[in-house]
């Protein structure tokens, strides 16, 4: 069986269990591979083939691994399906310790300039940037959301959120965001409250960068969100909760960003 076939074999059975995101960073992945190696026949693609198509990347640490991980999982799922024998993905190919930044995030002045630029927009557009600023949402949560999510309690409100690995948890919403969620739920005629694909928020997000001026992507808010926790002194468990990580080594990064803002107050004000 050819490379190119045995792509849109993993493709096809990986369609519904992965997010629309996720599933275009693997078909962007592995054609890029495909492009490289040429159409052969999936038996001869060898370790060598990988080591060459890695060394030829110009392009981040994490953005290598992402590419190494996605050629792993296919050739995993090829030996699953019995068409080859061993992964020549090999764990030396990958960049062990990949040098994290410390996020960007929003300022107050930012974060009310792009409400209002939302605002202005309408409720949709408004509430996407509402929901990922304070409820630290991932793009693929949000678009999952249905009318059947906005929960009410006892007088609390939440939303149910699938996150990675469709593992579910509950984010607490204040009562006038939970109003202005049922409002706009009650207008609409799908379950979906957010029936548009992740290149359609990328839009949005794009036309409220070029009318605000501010540099803003959709997981930035996601940042700013996180940022402004640890920036009160929120515990760091607390914010995993919230944002859905299965490890506290992935939220510990935005810990940082309060560190930063120590050094910024040393440096301005005590010297």
């Amino acid at each position: 069986m050819k490379l190119s076939e045995c792509i849109g074999m993993f493709l096809d059975f990986k369609e519904r269990e992965l997010s629309e995101r996720t599933l275009s960073e693997y078909r962007s992945d592995l054609r890029l591979f495909l492009r490289f190696c040429g159409d052969k026949d999936i038996e001869r693609v060898r370790t060598a083939d990988v080591m060459l198509f890695r060394s030829s990347m110009k392009c981040s640490s994490s953005l290598i691994n992402r590419r190494m991980s996605a050629l792993s999982s296919f050739f995993n799922f090829l030996i699953d399906m019995e068409l080859i024998e061993k992964n020549p993905v090999k764990r030396s190919l990958r960049i062990r310790k990949v040098k994290q930044k410390v996020p960007d995030a929003l300022s107050k002045e930012e974060v009310n300039s792009v409400l209002r630029c939302a605002r202005e927009r309408g409720l949709r557009d408004y509430l996407i940037v509402k929901l990922m600023l304070y409820c630290g949402l991932r793009v693929s949560e949000l678009l999952n959301l249905r009318k059947g999510d906005i929960l009410e309690n006892g007088g609390r409100s939440a939303i149910r959120v699938l996150g990675k690995g469709g593992k579910e948890r509950f984010i607490p919403i204040s009562p006038a965001l939970s109003r202005e969620i049922s409002e706009y739920a009650n207008s609409l005629s799908s379950e979906r409250l957010f029936p548009l694909s992740y290149q359609g928020v990328r839009f949005i997000f794009e036309q409220i960068s070029r009318l605000t001026g501010i540099k803003l992507h959709p997981h930035k808010l996601r940042h700013t969100f996180a940022t402004m926790l640890v920036d009160r002194g929120v515990d760091i468990r607390v914010i995993q909760e919230f944002l859905g990580h299965s490890s506290p080594t992935t939220t510990a990064r935005y810990a940082k960003v309060r560190q930063e803002v120590m050094f910024r107050v040393v440096e301005e004000i005590l010297t």
